[in-house]
């Protein structure tokens, strides 16, 4: 099979970058790939001995597929245009293309496209809502608006890695057939806590907190420190990092210093790959917290199941699909900061605990995420919609030729379900069964829970990019006017 592969690669800024710099070499075995870039060359080695050719040199008839990798942002959008002007299998790694669509249209002056984008995907009741987007009369909440329905109904394949994007495309598309497949992940060796600390030169006898990846309103940043803080009452050598970019928007070291907690909590920022691993290993417990989703699947938070750490996770989208013994889940809901501070309290308490989560979720990984596996499993789709006879289907569920039985599943749960493991809560917040926390909402819907959080909201519903020089003025403010509780 001749493949053109549509994707981001590094140097282009997107995880989607490294996702298919870890699939393309297993995925070679399957079909002779092409690689399709938008303007540079990639400067992986590991990609050296790929053919790679410019979009605009790109001839579909050279092919007998295209694979189309699309997410929510600005580097994807040769992608998006190709899959619209190609039509051929689409991997949708973000459900919500909203941001993209945005960025193609208003960004550049096309309020009329967006405006038709908007009328095309919702009706007369989405035009008018864009409309009174771009007059600035009423502010509309991207992320309930997905915009990734024109390139799904006009794909020949999808292929998703959650449960919750492959049943949001075969409602608005059920004719289009659906692959879902485990999002990938490689043998990753482990790090002890102590060598990973000692590479870094961080201290060896604190408990040690860590947040990956991008910081941001979405991240529920202000709700993980404010979690921090209380827990620190009772772990006063607890120690938060925060590794990745922050927006110049958002002012995470103001805020940081608004909250007293200067001493305590580091903004270590962006970090090359390597270095990223190694602070995952440092961490006695990893948060990765998520609200609105865009319907993503989150690398960072199987690398650090993968190094076999107690991870806390929304109870959201991908994240609430993950199993219930090997993430630790809490609710987005107004009770959101004291279930965090909960968790945490007792994940620094118990390493018995930690070590058992953090097991569970090695083995998750190994078992469901293997990159062999998955490059497997998108040549059999993408060979199906060739020949015409794809149908959805969910991979990764039959293992050795038979679905688990009931009692094996069972058998694999580890004792971390045993009652010693759970987690009790305050009287009012939702009752416990597991270490994850209350039965998942179908649409929860988040309690601004003070001013900083009101503002991440807001930024958020807004759609306003992270460079936006109106946020750049609010975050000045906020720090000028020295706001406290």
């Amino acid at each position: 099979m001749r493949l053109a592969y549509f994707s981001p690669l590094n140097p282009a800024p997107s995880g989607i970058s490294d996702y298919s710099l870890e699939l393309l070499p297993h995925l070679a075995a399957h079909a002779d790939i092409t690689l399709v870039v938008d303007g540079y060359a990639p400067t992986d080695p590991e990609l050296k001995s790929f053919r790679v050719i410019d979009d605009r040199a790109y001839t579909a008839r050279e092919f007998d597929s295209a694979l189309y990798h699309l997410g929510n942002s600005p580097t994807h959008a040769y992608v998006y245009r190709r899959a619209l002007q190609e039509p051929s299998v689409i991997v949708l790694h973000d459900l919500v293309l909203h941001h993209l669509v945005a960025w193609l249209t208003i960004n550049h002056g096309d309020v009329q496209g967006y405006i038709a984008a908007m009328g095309e995907a919702y009706g007369e009741h989405g035009a008018a809502l864009a409309q009174r987007q771009v007059l600035s009369l009423d502010p509309l909440n991207w992320f309930d608006y997905p915009l990734s329905e024109a390139v799904v109904k006009k794909a020949r394949g999808v292929i998703a890695h959650s449960r919750y994007v492959a049943d949001a495309v075969k409602r608005f598309a059920p004719n289009v057939p659906v692959a879902q497949i485990p999002h990938e992940m490689p043998d990753i060796s482990l790090v002890t806590q102590g060598a990973a600390r000692r590479r870094l030169n961080l201290p060896q006898n604190v408990r040690l907190i860590g947040t990956f990846g991008n910081l941001g309103p979405t991240k529920r940043t202000t709700v993980l420190l404010d979690a921090f803080r209380a827990a620190r009452r009772e772990f006063p050598d607890a120690r938060l990092l925060l590794v990745g970019a922050a927006s110049p928007n958002f002012d995470i070291q103001g805020l940081i210093d608004l909250l007293g907690l200067r001493d305590v909590v580091q903004f270590i920022g962006y970090v090359p790959f390597d270095a990223f691993h190694t602070y995952m290993a440092a961490m006695a417990v990893c948060v990765n917290l998520r609200y609105p989703t865009a319907g993503e699947t989150s690398g960072a938070v199987l690398r650090m199941m993968a190094l076999a750490k107690p991870v806390v996770v929304s109870r959201v989208g991908w994240f609430a699909e993950l199993p219930e013994n090997a993430v630790a889940k809490i609710d987005v809901d107004d009770h959101e900061t004291e279930q965090l501070t909960v968790i945490l309290r007792r994940l620094l308490d118990d390493p018995e605990l930690d070590n058992a989560l953090g097991e569970n979720a090695r083995q998750y990984v190994i078992k469901h995420c293997a990159v062999s596996d998955a490059a497997r499993y998108y040549a059999e789709f993408l060979c199906a919609v060739l020949e015409g006879g794809a149908e959805s289907k969910v991979y990764g569920e039959v293992q050795d030729g038979k679905r688990e039985t009931g009692k094996e599943k069972r058998e694999a749960r580890s004792e971390i379900q045993n009652s010693k493991f759970k987690i009790a809560f305050p009287r009012h917040s939702s009752p416990v069964t597991e270490p994850a926390l209350s039965k998942a909402k179908e649409h929860p819907s988040p309690v601004p829970l003070d001013w900083r959080d009101e503002i991440a909201r807001a930024h958020v519903a807004l759609g306003l990019d992270a460079d936006d020089a109106v946020l750049e003025k609010v975050a000045r403010a906020i720090v000028e006017l020295g706001l406290s509780e």
